[in-house]
């Protein structure tokens, strides 16, 4: 789990680092932004948090790891208002809330442990009449 928040942080300040670089290359009128070194950064910077992201899947089940990412966009919403002078609503305060509440029951009351898969089970899988017709449907 602390992967998971640690990588979403990293996103979310990669994030608000390139929407600053936006906004300061648009008030200047000078190069395009993907000249410039910070918004770079900030392009590494996710790139390192999606790799956490990616490394925490491999230690919990996807039902845990998978609505931590709602730390990214309660980091981003602080950053942008205390950093980018950006404005919070009073719909912004009530939807990081109750996205702060339904992680915390999702992490609390999910399963902590999770199945071991095959290479055998994912053959079978494939070959399964249900997933054919699902697959043949998409198509």
């Amino acid at each position: 789990i602390c992967i998971a928040v640690c990588g979403n942080f990293l996103i979310s300040i990669s994030l608000n680092i390139q929407k600053y670089t936006h906004v300061r290359q648009s008030q200047r009128g000078t190069k395009p932004y993907y000249t410039s070194r910070l918004w770079w950064c900030g392009i590494l910077l996710m790139g390192l948090g999606e790799l956490g992201n990616f490394a925490a899947y491999g230690f919990a089940p996807a039902s845990l790891i998978a609505p931590l990412g709602c730390v990214s966009v309660i980091v981003s919403a602080v950053i942008s208002v205390v950093f980018l002078k950006e404005t919070l609503r009073a719909s912004d305060i009530l939807g990081g809330a109750l996205a702060m509440t339904g992680t915390y029951f999702l992490v609390t009351f999910a399963p902590h442990s999770s199945p071991h898969v095959t290479a055998n089970m994912v053959e079978r899988s494939l070959v399964s009449w249900t997933f054919l017709i699902y697959f043949v449907s998409l198509l």
